[in-house]
């Protein structure tokens, strides 16, 4: 592993900055239901995508199933979703979305089991060693972007046949995409940047799903621990992009669709600037100054 890195100052989009979910994005409110939505969350054992998938299924989603590498985890999870939902139908699905075969027989199976897939999240991912650019060790690069941009990819390919006409599609991406480089970062910048562009470019192509980027904040998790993030780097709670991606499915965020937003953003707050922010280059990834 190489040398841990500085947390940058992050800058907010809203005033208010949350380390933890508030109220307005809480599964348990009723607006936010997903009743009848079969959801599907790629690298859902662990983490973030944990997280998420629990927080489906407190929403009263029909469906929950989980994808990884690890079926071990996979069945622990599934156990922690039924108890957390409201009689959800959860499924594992054991896949490595570096191999496209892999990534299009999980999810046949899963659409074949619940039908088509309402909501698909890609929480899957890894921090590659981190240290300089010059000697880096190339197997290593390529290990990055077979599972961050490949994986996407093939996650892609494989859920595009499979999924309703109004498919809510979230990228579990982070703010290296977006900001200034940060020391030893940077094969997790490249990926994570490239797949960011993968998720615009299915929102151009099907302008009637909702595809969303989603940096979900600093949050401690085993990719983090291994990748050498400082725990007091790591603030934010696992439930708050969880519960995020609950909200962003609901009528209210129709707005951000094709946009990159923060988890720790104020909903309320950018609710009260949707005007600004619908029909505006605010919030992509572009060329500052050349809105194009």
């Amino acid at each position: 592993m190489g040398k841990q890195f500085e947390m940058p100052k992050f800058v907010s989009f809203t005033k208010t900055y949350h380390n933890k979910p508030s109220a307005y994005i809480s599964p348990d409110r009723p607006e936010l239901s997903v009743n009848s939505k079969n959801v599907v969350v790629a690298g859902g054992g662990t983490g973030i995508g944990k997280a998420i998938a629990i927080a489906f299924a407190q929403a009263g989603a029909a469906s929950v199933s989980i994808l990884g590498r690890r079926v071990n985890r996979l069945e622990e999870t599934a156990k922690e979703i039924r108890e957390a939902g409201k009689n959800a139908q959860v499924l594992t699905q054991g896949a490595d979305f570096a191999q496209r075969a892999e990534a299009e027989a999980g999810l046949k199976a899963i659409s074949d089991e619940v039908g088509k897939i309402d909501v698909f999240v890609w929480a899957s991912g890894i921090s590659p060693t981190i240290t300089a650019i010059a000697g880096y060790d190339s197997n290593e690069f390529e290990r990055g972007l077979s599972v961050n941009l490949v994986g996407a990819f093939n996650a892609v390919q494989a859920v595009l046949p499979v999924v309703a006409p109004d498919l809510k599609l979230f990228n579990i991406s982070s703010g290296v995409a977006h900001m200034k480089p940060i020391k030893g970062l940077f094969v997790y910048g490249v990926t994570k940047a490239a797949a960011a562009k993968l998720f615009d470019s299915v929102a151009t192509e099907h302008p009637d799903f909702r595809v969303v980027n989603i940096q979900p904040g600093a949050v401690a998790t085993e990719m983090s621990e291994g990748a050498g993030v400082p725990a007091e780097g790591s603030t934010d709670k696992p439930e708050l992009p969880a519960h995020f991606c609950v909200w962003l499915c609901s009528n209210e965020a129709a707005f951000l669709a094709g946009k990159y937003v923060w988890a720790n953003w104020d909903v309320e707050e950018l609710l009260a600037r949707k005007s600004e922010i619908k029909d505006s280059m605010l919030l992509r990834v572009m060329l500052e100054g050349v809105p194009m």
